[in-house]
């Protein structure tokens, strides 16, 4: 089922379509089951723009690989993190700018990893993904974190019955912990460019 949008969260996403009014990119960021595919949903609604999300960008591929290192919908182990996330990010970025670069386009993904490289560089996460997908000529590009509240993403998850959340919600603890708790949240609110609450 997918989630309600408030009308104050409906009412700031219409202000963030005006950023996308012909060529260029919105990347909407946030944890699993924060509403950002709902959210990407809405602002491509408003700009008719191409939705590119991370979950379908090389699903299988990203499925069988992990299958083989660890658990095919284990994506908050180090091995992801360092084998699989960088690559499929990095193709993810690069084809969505450039194809932003003729078209408006919003990328649907966490983004968590790239967030933390952001603030490494001590860059804004607009300007890390442009440098990721070394584009020829700038193109205007908008980072919006989607922020939702940790009862919210547990209920979320429980209500979706994805089996990619399946681990998280069987330890809630160590998820909150390593992730919600991990200072992310704070670091995406620092290098976005819009805080969006849903």
């Amino acid at each position: 089922m997918p989630i309600e949008l408030a009308p104050m969260t409906q009412a700031a996403l219409r202000r963030c379509a005006e950023y996308l009014d012909g060529p260029g990119a919105i990347a909407c960021c946030g944890f699993p089951a924060s509403g950002k595919s709902t959210t990407a949903q809405f602002l491509a609604s408003l700009t008719d723009a191409v939705v590119l999300d991370k979950d379908q960008y090389a699903h299988d591929l990203e499925v069988s690989v992990m299958s083989v290192l660890t658990q095919p919908n284990d994506r908050d182990s180090d091995v992801y993190k360092s084998v699989v996330a960088p690559h499929l990010y990095s193709g993810l970025i690069r084809t969505g700018l450039r194809v932003a670069a003729k078209y408006p386009v919003v990328l649907d993904a966490p983004f968590l990893g790239t967030i933390q490289q952001a603030a490494d560089h001590g860059t804004s996460l607009r300007e890390h993904l442009c440098t990721i997908a070394n584009l020829d000529e700038p193109i205007p590009v908008t980072t919006v974190w989607i922020d939702s509240t940790q009862a919210e993403i547990r209920a979320r998850m429980h209500e979706r019955g994805f089996a990619r959340d399946a681990g998280k919600l069987t330890d809630w603890d160590a998820y909150r912990t390593g992730v919600l708790d991990s200072g992310l949240r704070e670091l995406a609110c620092s290098v976005v460019d819009l805080v969006i609450a849903n």
